[in-house]
């Protein structure tokens, strides 16, 4: 690594800086980078990038994770499943691909686009990705129906032993069903039950309703390195510097008032 950020560095193109990111904080991987990057010559600084929170699975019976959640939690799914399978003639699927496929994929994009949710930058990144997934047996979409309209969907990635819930959306009009308490209900069993994971990742943020399911919290970080052989690398890690500074007499006046 040392070896290739200084040839970087070097580079007659003049990189004024490098920035990894996200990277697991407290790893080897991540002690081993940084000094890497001081040896070949560049100027680091570590920010923090988010709360990961996470969920280690330890057993294949998803009844015994499901008495570890909080009783809010099963108390909402002991209440509106009833409702969702009777009052509202609901139904709750998992696409892994097949001839179905291209309908779930069109069912997502409707309840995406119903929801809260800002529009794809790229609309077409994410029909791709699902295709990829599937095709390599990742894909865990969940789809659920309210009268056979789509009501809710949320997209799971499961490889290497680990569900990434990567992308949830439901139709607002049906909110008082909690339809997406349901369905990530209906997912965490199967893969659990069916897929055997050894854990759930609820990957980047840190909303509240993560803690509802998941029990733990990594933090994920970056490194930003500015090249001092460069005019711009150099006030970079000037600014970088400055803003530091300040953030600590910020914190120390605070401090020095509340006293």
């Amino acid at each position: 690594m040392v070896a290739c950020f200084s040839a970087i560095r070097h580079d007659t193109s003049a990189w004024h800086s490098l920035r990894l990111q996200p990277l697991a904080y407290d790893t080897n991987e991540y002690a081993q980078i940084k000094t890497a990057l001081h040896q070949a010559g560049w100027l680091v600084f570590e920010f923090f990038c988010f709360g990961n929170w996470y969920l280690p699975i330890v057993t294949t019976n998803y009844d015994l994770v499901l008495a570890t959640f909080p009783s809010r939690v099963k108390s909402t799914l002991k209440r509106k499943r009833k409702q969702f399978l009777t009052i509202a003639n609901g139904c709750l699927s998992i696409t892994t691909g097949g001839v179905h496929l291209e309908q779930a994929i069109q069912e997502y994009e409707c309840v995406y686009n119903a929801s809260w949710k800002k529009p794809e930058p790229y609309p077409e990144f994410i029909p791709a990705l699902i295709r990829l997934c599937a095709q390599r047996g990742w894909l865990r979409l969940g789809l659920a129906y309210i009268d056979g309209e789509i009501a809710a969907a949320q997209i799971w990635i499961v490889c290497y032993g680990r569900a990434a819930i990567y992308k949830l959306a439901y139709d607002a009009r049906f909110e008082h069903y909690s339809v997406g308490t349901l369905l990530t209900d209906h997912l965490m069993r199967y893969v659990i039950e069916v897929d055997h994971v050894s854990e759930v990742d609820y990957l980047i943020g840190d909303d509240p309703y993560k803690r509802d399911w998941m029990t733990h919290r990594r933090e994920r970080w970056g490194l930003i390195a500015y090249n001092p052989r460069t005019v711009l690398g150099i006030l970079g890690a000037l600014g970088q510097f400055t803003g530091h500074l300040l953030k600590q007499l910020s914190h120390w006046l605070s401090q020095f008032r509340a006293h």
